[in-house]
């Protein structure tokens, strides 16, 4: 693990399990269950109408079940949302459905109409809720990690992409997908109407972003395209956008510096944060707050390593 992927657990992760989290675990391990129901069935052969039945009502016993016993996970979210590596682990039960469209090759199991569908269909949707999952486990580490007042907020308009490069391909991708959805409903094909839900549903969620929606930080809906929040505490500079937070630890920073047109956090030269100096407020007092977050972090590591 490089250095400065070396973090601690936040102190906070005692407290106890949000319902939000519960909820979404909840959902992600009733996917995954009936997923795997919905295969052993099919391999087995039994009907389609008693396979579409059992489905939900796993899913919804597994949510029932985490919500209750819930609890008992408290701290998981900020464990596996300490780093990247643990975050990618949400994924593997995607590959596992994945994986199944090969066993026939390698297996005495026939291939089918019923199982290749079925599988598609969980590989997408458990792919699609291990997303927010992720995304959720980093966010909660987050703020645990960042429980102290920050020394400086601003608001970035990146000076390399203004227009938003990832929310441009992001947005043409979900259009792709609902033509997909289309195309396929109107030819007959049983996975059109994924590809409609899931373009449909990242069409809202984009749409929304840009809108303001869901998001504290711009109740107003007056955000620019492409512009985020940051925040500078003790720990890192925080990467505020809306429904995902990202941390950037002190050690990963090289430097940070004002200039004519930009606010520049160097972290190499592809990952370097460029703020539009234009739509920062007041750029010297932020950079003044970003060094004093950066020094008590410095005085926080030395009083640990003497001690």
């Amino acid at each position: 693990m490089a250095s400065h992927e070396r973090r601690s657990i936040p102190k906070q992760t005692g407290e106890e399990l949000d319902i939000g989290f519960k909820a979404a675990i909840g959902f992600y391990l009733g996917i995954i269950v009936a997923g795997l129901a919905t295969v052993a069935g099919i391999v087995a052969d039994a009907s389609m109408a008693a396979i579409l039945a059992t489905a939900p009502s796993t899913v919804t016993a597994v949510l029932v079940l985490a919500l209750i016993f819930g609890d008992r996970l408290r701290g998981l979210p900020e464990r596996i949302g300490l780093s990247r590596s643990r975050r990618l682990g949400c994924y593997l039960p995607a590959v596992a459905f994945a994986s199944m469209l090969v066993v026939p090759a390698f297996a005495p199991l026939e291939y089918s109409a019923r199982l290749t569908t079925v599988t598609i269909a969980f590989t997408v949707l458990t792919a699609t809720v291990a997303v927010g999952v992720a995304r959720m486990t980093r966010n909660r580490y987050v703020a645990a990690a960042t429980a102290d007042e920050p020394t400086a907020t601003w608001s970035w308009q990146n000076a390399r992409f203004h227009s938003g490069v990832w929310d441009i391909l992001t947005t043409v991708g979900a259009l792709l997908l609902v033509a997909g959805g289309l195309v396929g409903i109107y030819t007959g094909h049983t996975n059109g109407m994924w590809f409609l839900l899931y373009g449909g549903f990242w069409l809202f969620m984009q749409w929304s972003e840009t809108n303001g929606w869901f998001d504290p930080h711009d109740e107003d809906g007056s955000k620019r395209w492409g512009e985020s929040d940051l925040r500078a505490h003790e720990a890192g500079i925080v990467l505020d956008r809306a429904h995902q937070q990202k941390l950037v630890p002190w050690d990963a920073i090289d430097d940070v510096r004002l200039t004519d047109d930009e606010l520049v956090i160097e972290r190499g030269r592809w990952l370097d944060i460029r703020c539009d100096r234009s739509a920062i407020d007041d750029p010297e007092n932020v950079l003044e707050g970003i060094q004093r977050a950066r020094e008590r972090a410095e005085r926080s590591r030395t009083a640990e390593f003497t001690h």
